[in-house]
């Protein structure tokens, strides 16, 4: 999911995606049950957020909905 929204932005902002898309990722919870948490932002504006109990997968889950989104905003974009 983070390689098909990386993708899906190219378009958008060519080689300065990274200064247009901001990750937080942190972890709660002892050692042995740890949830991760990711927030992508792209433009300062929250596109994604989810729960998991890795990084790799809370990140992923977050950048689905992000890639999920900016099709939504697309297909609303194309209609006008």
């Amino acid at each position: 999911p983070r390689t098909l929204l990386n993708n899906a932005l190219q378009p958008m902002y060519g080689a300065a995606v990274h200064d247009h898309v901001r990750w937080e990722v942190y972890s709660q919870g002892p050692p042995n049950a740890t949830t991760w948490y990711a927030t992508i932002y792209i433009d300062d504006l929250n596109y994604g957020y989810a729960s998991a109990p890795t990084r790799g997968a809370a990140q992923d889950a977050a950048a689905q909905q992000a890639y999920e989104h900016l099709k939504r905003e697309k297909s609303t974009r194309s209609d006008l």
